[in-house]
């Protein structure tokens, strides 16, 4: 929930949202981007590239300069977007991309700071390692991608849910702590009626009819039927008392 005391001061123009892979921080990216007063960028901070919000920069010294100078960076890309005209301005910034700046974002008590997690690890992992042998991270048109399925067991599963598990545990702790204006969100909650309102509330923007992510779902909703080998993984998750991650996820 939004710490009311922090929202009633809050005055900023500046926001981050912070997450793991697949937890939905590039739908929300896509959805804020859609109003017509919120510009907000992709990863900043990727160890490969600068990802903007029509493009990447992967040239090697842009990339050695920005490491050079992160909290510089972070606050010549606020102001330069600030300049252009935006009621709001943000980026995404994921959990170990730069600790210098996740140190600045916890001293800057003028950013607005949205954390974005997941509570389905097997949803998060199973798209992690599709989207990770396809190379493809984001679609706007289903193709016959979406239907095909994962080839990983519990074996590979097992490590990435249980470390995935421990870095939304820990940065969690760390996140309640912060005095900021700051929204925690689970994936499900950005499906539900009225989000786009509440998420409008919280930037302090007028809400945006037309706002609406272009994303498409990259596989089945149904999260056993992701996998070509469905009965091994569900007799590992069941056997974890984790039964409620085979379903449906929204």
């Amino acid at each position: 929930m939004t710490d009311q005391t922090a929202a009633q001061r809050f005055k900023g123009r500046r926001f981050v949202i912070i997450g793991l892979p697949r937890s939905g921080t590039t739908y929300l990216m896509t959805l804020l981007n859609a109003h017509r007063d919120i510009l907000c960028s992709g990863e900043q901070f990727n160890p490969h590239a600068i990802v903007g919000v029509h493009g990447k920069d992967t040239n090697p010294n842009a990339v050695w300069g920005r490491d050079k100078g992160p909290v510089w960076f972070m606050r010549r890309f606020f102001e330069t977007h600030e300049d252009e005209g935006h009621a709001r301005v943000g980026f995404k910034f994921m959990i170990g991309h730069n600790i210098r700046v996740l140190k600045a974002l916890a001293e800057d008590e003028d950013l607005a700071l949205i954390y974005v997690h997941r509570e389905n690890k097997l949803a998060q992992v199973s798209s992690l390692i599709k989207a990770a042998g396809s190379r493809n991270w984001a679609q706007v048109k289903p193709d016959s991608r979406v239907d095909e399925k994962i080839k990983a067991g519990p074996r590979q599963i097992s490590h990435r849910w249980h470390e995935y598990e421990t870095f939304d545990h820990l940065f969690s702790s760390w996140f309640e702590g912060l005095p900021h204006h700051k929204l925690a969100l689970e994936y499900r909650d950005m499906f539900a009626d009225g989000f786009e309102e509440r998420i409008c509330d919280f930037l302090g923007v007028r809400h945006d009819r037309k706002m609406k992510s272009p994303l498409v779902k990259q596989g089945s909703n149904t999260i056993l039927d992701r996998f070509e080998d469905p009965a091994a993984i569900e007799r590992y998750f069941r056997s974890l008392g984790l039964g409620r991650w085979l379903d449906d996820e929204i």
